[in-house]
C-alpha cells in the first residue's frame, strides 16, 4: 500500500476541498477578494480553539461585519456561533468560536455576501472547509513528555558530556562583585559601549527542562541593577519594541506566556498566545502600536515518517508564527508544515526517531517592508514571509530551496549553518549569528556575520564576521544558540549560548577593529544564557518619567507623522546636539545646531524612520532635555 507523509498529504487534501468548495459556491471571483483566510482551505491538524481569519486587504466599513455573515459549522459540532470583531488594523476580520470543535472533524465555513471596505465596495462572500487535528494518543504524550526532559531545545541530549577547558580567572583588581557567579575577563572601560547586560541564567542544558536560575541586568563591572531568582520566568529578557521589559514565563503547571515588567520591575501583565498555542522562548516582538509577534511550536503526534527511515507515528515539532493586534485579537498565523516538506530539514536532524523537529524557527524580525525575516535553525535555512497574505517572498540557503532562492558569495565558511538571531541592522545590512554546526568537525566554530542583501537581484555577500581567537587551543564554537546585536557606538556584543567546551566565553564585546573590548563567563560552566542584549537602561526613568521631566522643551504634533517643530529654551547660546534614540538606545538620528539664548523653534524632518516611540535629547553644554517622540 501506497503510504504518504503528512506534509504532502495536506497538499493533496487541499487541492482536493479547496476544487469541492470551488463547485459547491462557485467562489473563484469570491477568493479574489480576499488575500488572507486562516485556517487555510483544506489545511488539517488545527487545534479545538482555532480563531478563525478573513482579511481583504482594505480598510472596512465596521458597521458591516456582523456574526450574521459568517456561518461554521462542525461534522460533529453542528453549527459553532462565534464573535466576529474588526481588528484594531481597521482591515482584518477576526471570528472567535463560542465553543471548541471536536477532535478529528471538518469544519465549514461560509462568509456570506455584504462585508463592505471603507470605500464602499460589497465583497462576495466565499466557503472553505479545514480539520481539525485527532486527540494525541497517550503513547505519543508520554514519547513527548521523554523527549523534552531528555533533550534541549536544539535536540541535543541533556548534560552530555563536554570538553573541559580550565581558564583561569584574571582576579587582579581584587574586585568583589555583586554577582558573584560571573567573571568578567576583559574590561576596557574606555572603549566598550554604553549600556547594560541583560540576560537570563541557565543552568543544565535547556530552558525547556525548568532549569532557570535567574535573570537580570548587570553593568559591564558585574554590578547588579537587577536580579531576580527564578525558576522558570525570564528567557529571553530583553527591553522589548514597545519599551517594556518583557521575558517568556514557562511553567508547566500553567499557561506559558510572555511576562511584563515596569521600570520599577513589578509584573504588570502577563500575555498570551491563542488558538491553543503558546510561545517558545526564542522570539517574541511587542511594538508601540500594541501588535505582539510570536515564535511557537507545536509538537503534533501521529506523522507518518515510514518513508524517511522512521516511525508511522512519529511526533513532529510544527513552528508556527503568531501576530496579535492591540486588542490580542489573533490576526495572522503561519506554519512551516504548509510550506516545507519534513526531510527538507538538515542531515543531522535525525527523521528516524520517534520525536522529529525538522524546521525549528528561532527567530522573527519585522523588515522596513513590514514583511517578516524568518530563521529556520533546522533547515539552515532563512525565508521572507508576506504576512499580508502568508506567501514566501524568497528563501536563503537550505537543502531544497527552488524558488526565489538567494545566492551566498564572498563567505568564509560557504555559508551558514543552524543560524540564531537574523535580523537588519541600521546600515541595511543582514546581521546574524551562524553557529557552523555544518562545518567538518572537529574544525568547527561559530561566527556573527554581516551580510549585503540584494533582495531583486537575490545574492547575499558576505562584508563581515568575526572569529573569537582560540581558547586553550578550542575553537569558539556553540552548536546551540547564540545572540549577536550592533550596538549604537559600532562596537558588536556577543552572546554564545550554550559553548560547546567548558569554559569558553559566555559573551563577549568587541569594537569595529574586532578588538575583544569586554567579556564574561559565568564561573559554574554548565550556567548559559540563551541571549545576550545591551542596551542602556535608566531604572529611575521610565518612558513617563521623560515625558515630565522638564518643560523647557515641546515637540508637535506628537504624535506625528515625522515632520515636527521643537521649541527648546536654552539659558545660553550653545552648540547643541539634537538626537533621536530608539527605545533600544540605538541613535537613529543626530545632527547639531547652534543655539541661542532664549527659546529655539527648530524643525525636523524624521518620516525616514519607522513608527514607534522614539527618545529626543537634546544636549547643549550642561542643558540635557528629553521627550518622548511618537511617530505614526
Amino acid at each position: 500500500m501506497l503510504k504518504i507523509n503528512p506534509t504532502t498529504l495536506k497538499k493533496i487534501t487541499s487541492v482536493l476541498l479547496a476544487l469541492i468548495a470551488l463547485l459547491a459556491f462557485s467562489a473563484s471571483t469570491a477568493w479574489a477578494q480576499f488575500e488572507y483566510i486562516w485556517p487555510g482551505n483544506g489545511s488539517l491538524n488545527n487545534f479545538r480553539q482555532a480563531n478563525l481569519i478573513v482579511r481583504n486587504g482594505a480598510l472596512m466599513d465596521e458597521t458591516s461585519v456582523t456574526a450574521d455573515k459568517i456561518i461554521i459549522s462542525g461534522s460533529q459540532s453542528g453549527i459553532v456561533p462565534a464573535i466576529v470583531v474588526l481588528s484594531t488594523d481597521g482591515k482584518t476580520v477576526c471570528i472567535s468560536p463560542a465553543t471548541k470543535f471536536a477532535y478529528g472533524e471538518t469544519v465549514n465555513v461560509t462568509v456570506k455576501d455584504g462585508l463592505k471596505t471603507l470605500t464602499g465596495q460589497v465583497l462576495t462572500g466565499t466557503s472553505y472547509s479545514f480539520g481539525i487535528r485527532n486527540e494525541m494518543t497517550p503513547e505519543a504524550k508520554q514519547q513527548l513528555e521523554e523527549y523534552l526532559a531528555t533533550h534541549d531545545d536544539g535536540g541535543y541530549p541533556l548534560n552530555e558530556p563536554r570538553e573541559s577547558v580550565y581558564v583561569p580567572y584574571d582576579n587582579s583588581t581584587n574586585r568583589d562583585n555583586t554577582f558573584k557567579f560571573i567573571n568578567i575577563y576583559t574590561n576596557n572601560t574606555a572603549s566598550i559601549a554604553p549600556g547594560e547586560l541583560f540576560f537570563h541564567r541557565n543552568s543544565g542544558a535547556s530552558p525547556t527542562t525548568s532549569s532557570g536560575i535567574g535573570y537580570g541586568i548587570m553593568t559591564h563591572d558585574a554590578d547588579s541593577i537587577f536580579y531576580r531568582p527564578s525558576v522558570y520566568d525570564g528567557s529571553n529578557f530583553q527591553v522589548n519594541l514597545n519599551g517594556d521589559l518583557t521575558a517568556l514565563r514557562l511553567n508547566p503547571n500553567v499557561d506559558t506566556g510572555v511576562i511584563v515588567l515596569d521600570s520599577a520591575y513589578n509584573e504588570t501583565g502577563e500575555i498570551y498566545c491563542k488558538n491553543g498555542l503558546a510561545p517558545s522562548q526564542h522570539e517574541h516582538l511587542f511594538f508601540p502600536d500594541g501588535t505582539k509577534w510570536f515564535s511557537i511550536y507545536d509538537w503534533q503526534g501521529g506523522w507518518n515518517l515510514e518513508p524517511f527511515g522512521g516511525s508511522p507515528s512519529a511526533t513532529v515539532n510544527v513552528s508556527w508564527i503568531q501576530e496579535l493586534d492591540a486588542n490580542n485579537n489573533v490576526i495572522f498565523e503561519w506554519r512551516t508544515d504548509d510550506h516545507f516538506e519534513v526531510n527538507e530539514a538538515t542531515p543531522d536532524i535525525s527523521l528516524g526517531t520517534n520525536t522529529v523537529d525538522p524546521w525549528h524557527i528561532n527567530s522573527i524580525f519585522k523588515d522596513t517592508d513590514g514583511k517578516l525575516i524568518v530563521s529556520l535553525r533546522n533547515m539552515d535555512r532563512i525565508v521572507k514571509v508576506n504576512p499580508s497574505n502568508g506567501s514566501i517572498v524568497w528563501q536563503w540557503g537550505g537543502l531544497k530551496s527552488t524558488y526565489n532562492e538567494i545566492t551566498t558569495t564572498n563567505d568564509p565558511n560557504g555559508g551558514f549553518s543552524h543560524q540564531h538571531n537574523v535580523h537588519r541592522i541600521d546600515n541595511g545590512h543582514i546581521l546574524m549569528f551562524d553557529n557552523g554546526n555544518s562545518q567538518p568537525s572537529p574544525n568547527q566554530r561559530s561566527q556573527p556575520k554581516e551580510y549585503i542583501l540584494d533582495e531583486t537581484n537575490l545574492t547575499a555577500s558576505c562584508t563581515w564576521f568575526y572569529t573569537h581567537p582560540q581558547v586553550n587551543g578550542f575553537n569558539m564554537y556553540t552548536r546551540n544558540q547564540g545572540s549577536v546585536h550592533r550596538l549604537p557606538n559600532g562596537n558588536t556584543i556577543i552572546g554564545y549560548g550554550l559553548p560547546d567546551k567548558q569554559g569558553l566565553p559566555n559573551g563577549t564585546e568587541i569594537d569595529a577593529n574586532k578588538n575583544i573590548v569586554w567579556e564574561f563567563r559565568f564561573k559554574d560552566s554548565t550556567e548559559f544564557t540563551y541571549r545576550l542584549y545591551k542596551t542602556e537602561w535608566d531604572p529611575n526613568v521610565g518612558i513617563g518619567d521623560i515625558d515630565a521631566s522638564d518643560n523647557k522643551m515641546q515637540v508637535f504634533p506628537n504624535p506625528g507623522n515625522g515632520m515636527i517643530t521643537v521649541t527648546a529654551d536654552i539659558p545660553v547660546a550653545e552648540k547643541a546636539t539634537i538626537s533621536v534614540l530608539n527605545l533600544l538606545g540605538q541613535k537613529v538620528f543626530t545632527k547639531t545646531e547652534k543655539l541661542h539664548a532664549g527659546i529655539n523653534t527648530l524643525s525636523l524632518d524624521l518620516t525616514a524612520l519607522h513608527k514607534g516611540i522614539y527618545i529626543l535629547d537634546i544636549a547643549a553644554g550642561k542643558t540635557k532635555m528629553e521627550k518622548r517622540l511618537i511617530i505614526q
